[in-house]
């Protein structure tokens, strides 16, 4: 299975591009070691390097996923597999109540959300935002406002007009309301949001819903989705 993959070096986004195009600008130096790597159905940014040492893994998991019965759907009755990854998302496009459905794949510990799998969600062609995300490199100072009064800081993952992903956020649970101050070389300006903490997972990703964010605000974020939108709607038309 092919990807296509975004850089992240210097505070400018690049892409996307193909495998050995990366490789390519590893090996002669033109991308610096400090560099990150992004691709369709990642939550986050991660170091180049760790992308280098964990390529064979990664197009390995994809041709796995892709061609070999490792899936299995529980839909609320009796759960079904092992399936293919087309027979997966062919079972999982006749079900009404994608809500209730919950997957496991060979190698994962338990069963999980559908909603925990961007990369199924890619190939549904679903999302539970409205709104275009993007992958975003930075800070988020994070104050808890209601039971229990904490402030902490994450790595920020994701963001779109509507709400955003947070890493390395064990912290933090379903229902929290909470303040955000988000600092990223790739805005303007830091932004000050409020919202809710929508769900967790076990990996300390948290997903947060915005709550009424201002113009000024929603427009700084769509100027910076917008750039991936164009890239991948690109990527899908070539």
């Amino acid at each position: 299975m092919s990807h296509a993959w975004f850089l992240y070096s210097n505070e400018v986004v690049t892409g996307p591009f193909k495998t050995e195009d990366v490789q390519t600008r590893i090996n002669t130096g033109a991308l610096p070691p400090k560099s990150f790597i992004w691709w369709k159905g990642q939550r986050e940014w991660i170091p180049i390097a760790t992308w280098q040492e964990q390529l064979d893994s990664i197009l390995a998991a994809a041709t796995t996923q892709a061609q070999k019965p490792v899936w299995y759907i529980d839909a609320g009755t009796s759960p079904i597999g092992p399936l293919t990854q087309d027979e997966m998302i062919s079972n999982l496009n006749s079900i009404n109540d994608l809500g209730r459905v919950r997957l496991w794949a060979v190698g994962m510990q338990k069963w999980v959300s559908l909603f925990e799998l961007h990369d199924v969600m890619e190939l549904l062609g679903i999302s539970r935002r409205e709104h275009e995300r993007a992958p975003l490199m930075g800070s988020v100072a994070v104050t808890r406002s209601n039971e229990d009064p904490r402030g902490f800081v994450v790595r920020a993952a994701s963001i779109s007009v509507a709400g955003m992903g947070l890493s390395g956020s064990h912290d933090l649970r379903r229902g929290d309301e909470v303040a955000l101050l988000i600092k990223s070389p790739d805005l303007p300006g830091n932004i000050h949001v409020r919202g809710e903490i929508a769900y967790t997972t076990e990996q300390g990703y948290a997903g947060v819903r915005f709550a009424k964010t201002s113009a000024e605000t929603q427009a700084i974020i769509l100027d910076y989705v917008k750039r991936f939108k164009v890239a991948i709607a690109d990527e899908n038309a070539a």
